[in-house]
């Protein structure tokens, strides 16, 4: 994660599918984040019309979160978006070597109301 001091709103979808046509056919705010099947897309793009880069992250047993990798979303194709998800969810990254601790301040809607990422 790029942005320490960021908040995301964290929003639930509901497959794989869903989630890599969300990322790859649209620009998010940079609040946004998504979770589908325990890990959660974090939105870690550096401004509004940049790259759509997401931060990868799972959480612990013990609560603690791990960023196991990162993806931009918008040098993908709708299938390879797809790809990338389906490995995330089998779990082909929760070893990797450059995994690293981070704490990600999450959000449901009614928490974050509105900031001005998402203004």
């Amino acid at each position: 994660m790029l942005h320490s001091r960021r908040v995301w709103v964290l929003t639930p979808v509901n497959s794989a599918d869903e989630l890599a046509e969300m990322l790859v056919m649209s620009t998010w705010t940079g609040c946004s984040a998504f979770s589908v099947g325990g890990y959660f897309f974090l939105n870690d793009a550096t401004c509004a019309d940049g790259a759509q880069e997401y931060a990868v992250v799972r959480q612990l047993a013990d609560g603690r979160y791990e960023q196991i990798e990162s993806i931009t979303f918008s040098w993908c194709s709708p299938q390879s978006g797809l790809e990338l998800i389906q490995r995330v969810l089998a779990g082909e990254f929760d070893q990797a070597d450059y995994r690293r601790e981070v704490q990600p301040r999450l959000q449901t809607p009614e928490q974050h109301g509105r900031c001005h990422l998402c203004a």
